[in-house]
């Protein structure tokens, strides 16, 4: 895209001229935005409104600051994966399944993980919200491999394996596994 080309709109806030972001286009546009029209040039990712985990998920660094070029690439990760950039102003907290841009590897891959954790959930809907998402355990807990450690019988189609599976348990005991079964673990 030609930097020239797009219109920014301004405002003045406290006899300062800035940038007023209030469309998706805006934001999809933030990488053609001249560094020198930034209000703010950085920020912490603690201690502000916004969500601590986003902020961290966006300071690729690690330095405890979020930059332009982290805004920047945030912008345009986000515009790829969604067919409207414009959702991104809506404060919904719920994203329709018809709106992830399934042209692009990211969306394709969210779509994917949207729907696999619909399903864990137990859940037949046509979008996801930020409380589907906050439960990490609920997500995992009745999926064969749910991150726990624990192998349970469950865990595998082979009968032989189970069979091994079921001796270490009553050999050496079991450990409770997240779906509410017990199973082995590598101690």
């Amino acid at each position: 895209m030609n930097k020239k080309n797009y219109e920014w709109q301004y405002a003045t806030i406290g006899g300062v001229p800035r940038v007023d972001i209030k469309s998706g286009a805006d934001i999809a546009h933030l990488g053609e935005l001249d560094q020198k029209m930034w209000t703010v040039l950085s920020c912490p990712v603690k201690d502000l409104e916004i969500d601590t985990k986003t902020l961290q998920m966006m300071d690729k660094d690690n330095d405890g600051k979020i930059r332009v070029n982290e805004i920047v690439e945030a912008a345009e990760w986000a515009t790829t994966v969604l067919k409207d950039p414009e959702l991104l102003l809506q404060q919904t907290g719920t994203l329709p399944l018809a709106a992830i841009n399934l042209e692009s590897e990211e969306g394709r891959k969210i779509y994917a993980s949207t729907k696999e954790i619909l399903k864990n959930l137990g859940l037949k809907k046509d979008s996801i919200s930020l409380e589907d998402t906050a439960d990490s355990l609920a997500i995992f807990a009745k999926t064969r491999f749910n991150g726990d450690g624990v192998i349970t019988v469950n865990s595998t189609d082979d009968e032989d394996l189970k069979s091994i599976i079921k001796a270490c348990i009553k050999t050496v005991g079991s450990s409770p596994d997240r779906s509410g079964e017990v199973g082995v673990t590598a101690e």
